[in-house]
């Protein structure tokens, strides 16, 4: 159902953009209007995922809210879950009117995974200390490069989640550093 709704309005996003019909009028529906669509495949928010990106008007920040699914095919049960990101951009350059790169995106991001086998707060059966973390929430940071040609851009992010850096730290013996590093890809279109 989820990604049904993200589909649906992702599209019905892209096709009001590209028919001049938000773009046109200083409405709060202008104003409120993400400034891009994204598909991302892997980078610790889901096996696919999609969502809406805004961008400040300086295009130094920008934040993303992605709804990501893991299918059943990858877990015992298909897994969903939202993140919100945030991304400064410190290095970005204009090559020539319609090809755009920003070398160096910086981010940080927030994975809320729902289910019941999930959970925020240790539940009553589990001893206390059993999980050190709560198992819904992730926290991430990523390092990345997106490249934009026109309307479109392709991006990649490296990142890694706070559970994987402290368990390297506690397990240094044992976890290769290679091994708390993840990365993702993905196509972005540009609505603004």
């Amino acid at each position: 159902m989820y990604k049904s709704y993200i589909a649906a309005l992702s599209l019905w996003l892209t096709a009001l953009a590209s028919n001049g019909q938000i773009l046109q009028t200083d409405s709060l529906l202008k104003k409120i209007m993400p400034n891009n669509v994204k598909l991302q495949y892997a980078g610790n928010i889901g096996m696919i995922s999609t969502g809406i990106g805004y961008v400040s008007p300086n295009k130094r920040w920008m934040g993303d809210l992605m709804y990501g699914l893991v299918p059943s095919s990858y877990a015992e049960d298909p897994i969903h879950s939202l993140t919100l990101k945030g991304k400064y951009v410190s290095l970005n350059r204009d090559y020539m009117q319609s090809l755009k790169v920003n070398w160096l995106q910086l981010g940080l991001w927030f994975n809320y995974s729902f289910g019941d086998q999930y959970f925020l707060g240790l539940p009553h059966y589990y001893d206390p200390g059993y999980y050190y973390f709560p198992t819904a929430l992730n926290i991430g940071l990523t390092l990345g490069s997106e490249v934009r040609y026109q309307k479109w851009g392709l991006y990649y992010e490296v990142g890694t989640t706070e559970k994987r850096m402290i368990n390297y730290v506690k397990n240094s013996g044992s976890i290769n550093f290679s091994e708390i590093w993840n990365i993702g890809f993905g196509l972005v279109y540009h609505l603004k």
